[in-house]
């Protein structure tokens, strides 16, 4: 999928919706307003993606393995990406719209989101094998005092890094896919909830 379909903006309505004005007079009828979550929850998102990335920096630094130095480097480099995707996310959301495009800006938020949680989860699959042997590596050099190379010697070590990636790679994904569901599935759901009654109002005044 290309990431520059996710940026892509959908038209706005061009018909009124008389009965709502904005998404302000939605959230007075009691429902909350999923734009201004969806916002928020992905303003965590980005603040744990930096808090992370910045526990990656020294020890990239620090440990001249070139191992630990490349695995840790790459995934540093995936947890960068994911921040700066977030944010263009974050930027592209309006959370307060009129009545002339309303409905189709909960369309395009929601298609955009579920998109990027997509492909966030797809890139992922091939980022935690290497996240893995990065920590794996990490966890020897810390725990032996050996190199990377010294480390490694053993074939069972070789052994215990196959079988941690065969293991950690799908958990670390299903941990991820429930995170994504915890931090936006009420929003999803809030925003359908919006999207049927909004297409109500307008079929009533067609």
């Amino acid at each position: 999928m290309d990431l520059k379909d996710i940026w892509n903006a959908a038209e706005p309505s061009k018909q009124q919706l008389p009965q709502i004005n904005s998404i302000k007079e939605i959230k007075s009828k009691g429902l909350k307003n999923p734009l201004k979550l969806a916002k928020k929850n992905l303003l965590q998102n980005i603040g744990w993606s930096v808090l992370i990335g910045l526990i990656y920096v020294p020890i990239i630094f620090y440990f001249h393995f070139w191992q630990i130095q490349l695995f840790i480097g790459i995934t540093f480099i995936f947890t960068a990406w994911a921040a700066y995707t977030a944010i263009k996310l974050y930027q592209s959301i309006q959370s307060n719209v009129t009545a002339n495009n309303l409905l189709s800006e909960l369309v395009r938020v929601k298609t955009i989101l579920n998109q990027w949680m997509q492909v966030q989860l797809k890139v992922s699959l091939f980022i935690y094998p290497i996240s893995v042997a990065g920590g794996y590596f990490l966890g020897g050099v810390l725990g032996s005092g050996k190199t990377v190379d010294e480390f490694l010697d053993k074939p069972i070590v070789i052994y215990a890094l196959i079988i941690s990636i065969m293991v950690l790679t799908p958990l670390s994904y299903y941990l991820a896919k429930w995170m994504f569901k915890l931090s936006f599935g009420n929003v999803i759901t809030q925003i359908n909830h919006l999207i049927e009654e909004l297409t109500q109002v307008e079929d009533e005044n067609l």
